[in-house]
C-alpha cells in the first residue's frame, strides 16, 4: 500500500516535470512558427508592393507613351532634345517653312512637382487678328527655345498642361545631332514608386520630318 503510494507521488511528480517541459517546448515552438510566419507576411508585404509598383508604373508608362506621341509623331522636326527638355517644331500653320512663336512646343520636367508638363504660346481671345499676328514673333533654326519660352512666360501668354505625373527625372534622346536633323527621339524616364524609382525607356519617330528653311 505505502509502495503504491509512493510510486504515484513518483508518477506525479514526473507527470508535473513532464508538463513544465512540455510547456516549454510548446512555447518555444510557437515562438519559432510566430517568427516565420512575420518573416512571411513580411515577405509577402514587399511582393505585393513590388507587384502593386510594376502594375502602376505599366499603366503610367503606356499613358506617358500615348501622350508623348501626340506631339513628337505629327511634330516637323526637334528643336532642343536634352534632360529635361524637349522643344518640337509642332506644326507649320502659315506654311511658311519658318518657326513662330505659335507653332512650339516645349515638354520639360518640373523636379519641385515630379511632373512632365507641356507648353505652348496663347493669345488672349480678346486680342484682335493683327494683335496676334504682330506678337507671333518669327525665328531662325537657331533660335534660343528655352529663352524664347521664358520670354514668352515673362509676357503671361504661355498655357502649361501636365503630361505625366510622379516623375524622378526625365532624359530626352535624338538619334542624330543636331536635333533637328533626328528622326527618332528617345525619352528615359525615372518613374517614382514606394521604394526605389524605376526606369523606362519610350521610343518615338517623326513621321513626316520638315527642318525649316536655312
Amino acid at each position: 500500500m505505502m509502495r503504491n503510494q509512493g510510486q504515484s507521488k513518483r508518477h506525479a511528480r514526473l507527470r508535473r516535470g513532464f508538463t513544465l517541459l512540455e510547456t516549454l517546448l510548446a512555447i518555444s515552438i510557437t515562438a519559432m512558427v510566430g517568427a516565420g510566419i512575420a518573416t512571411m507576411m513580411t515577405v509577402l508585404g514587399s511582393d505585393a508592393s513590388m507587384q502593386y509598383d510594376l502594375r502602376s508604373v505599366l499603366v503610367r508608362s503606356s499613358a506617358a507613351q500615348s501622350r508623348l506621341s501626340a506631339y513628337i509623331a505629327p511634330a516637323r522636326c526637334l528643336l532642343v532634345a536634352e534632360k529635361g527638355s524637349l522643344v518640337l517644331w509642332f506644326d507649320d500653320a502659315r506654311d511658311s517653312n519658318t518657326i513662330h512663336a505659335s507653332e512650339l512646343r516645349w515638354i520639360t520636367h518640373d523636379p519641385d512637382t515630379r511632373s512632365v508638363n507641356v507648353e505652348f504660346v496663347s493669345f488672349p481671345i480678346s486680342w484682335s487678328q493683327s494683335a496676334c499676328a504682330l506678337a507671333d514673333t518669327e525665328y531662325g533654326p537657331s533660335a534660343n527655345w528655352l529663352a524664347v519660352r521664358d520670354e514668352f512666360d515673362a509676357r503671361g501668354l504661355l498655357v502649361n498642361a501636365p503630361l505625366i505625373d510622379d516623375v524622378e527625372t526625365v532624359d530626352f534622346k535624338p538619334d542624330d545631332t543636331p536635333p533637328v536633323d533626328a528622326h527618332v527621339v528617345e525619352t528615359e524616364l525615372a518613374m517614382v514608386t514606394s521604394a526605389n524609382p524605376i526606369q523606362i525607356t519610350l521610343s518615338e519617330s517623326i513621321r513626316m520630318h520638315h527642318p525649316p528653311t536655312q
